[in-house]
């Protein structure tokens, strides 16, 4: 028994394995797809035939290309985040904090009309918005520190997805019209988030000057791809 045992143990881990194998070829088929076509422009059956698998076989792990899109999103979203300490430090304050991940997005839509694009799509989805919202809501409580803000965190949760709005907004201009300074952007953005939360706007011409350096003296990598 026991070696029937430690037998499906081993199958299972082989099985898990080859799903986390396929899961990135997947991602990587999709990211490079939605690199050269724009995310609407590409399909589930293209996303297969890129990854060489069965279309089934991409179903089977994200039952949609939008969820595909999401993982994308919330991956680099998240690496983005890990990325701040060494760029920022570990001993600013949390305008920069807040600054930071918005700064990328801002700086990214800016330099390139595919990511205004790919950006314009990741905010105009609720499930992308959510994954988003989870992550920035994280972020910013772990970095209130003593800060009291009165409010539960259903409400903050709100406050956030109304900052990725007003992102979003300024991301969309952006693709749609060309015109945008993420400077600009950058401080409205900040500006926003301090009315929401009911943060001081001390210094904010700093941050914005300082995230401005820190994006065009340093070589950051989100997605695969230099900011």
């Amino acid at each position: 028994m026991k070696r029937v045992i430690g037998r499906m143990g081993r199958g299972e881990e082989r099985g898990g394995a080859k799903r986390e194998e396929i899961r990135g070829r997947i991602l990587e088929a999709a990211g490079r797809l939605f690199q050269e076509k724009g995310y609407s422009k590409t399909t589930m059956r293209q996303i297969a035939q890129k990854a060489g698998l069965l279309v089934g076989s991409v179903y089977n792990v994200f039952p949609s290309k939008e969820e595909v899109f999401m993982e994308m999103i919330d991956t680099a979203y998240g690496k983005a985040l890990e990325q701040y300490e060494t760029y920022v430090g570990p001993d600013s304050g949390l305008l920069e904090a807040v600054a930071f991940p918005i700064a990328l997005e801002l700086y990214s839509v800016n330099s390139s009309p595919r990511a205004a694009e790919l950006l314009h799509e990741a905010h105009g989805s609720w499930m992308i918005t959510n994954a988003m919202a989870d992550r920035t809501m994280a972020w910013v409580l772990d970095r209130l520190g003593d800060r009291d803000i009165e409010m539960g965190p259903g409400e903050a949760r709100d406050r956030v997805i109304a900052l990725l709005g007003a992102l979003g907004n300024m991301i969309s201009r952006r693709h749609f019209t060309g015109e945008g300074d993420y400077r600009k952007d950058l401080r409205a953005a900040l500006e926003v988030f301090s009315a929401l939360f009911g943060i001081p706007v001390d210094g904010i011409d700093g941050v914005v000057e300082g995230m401005d350096r820190v994006l065009r003296e340093n070589d950051i990598v989100i997605g695969g791809h230099r900011v």
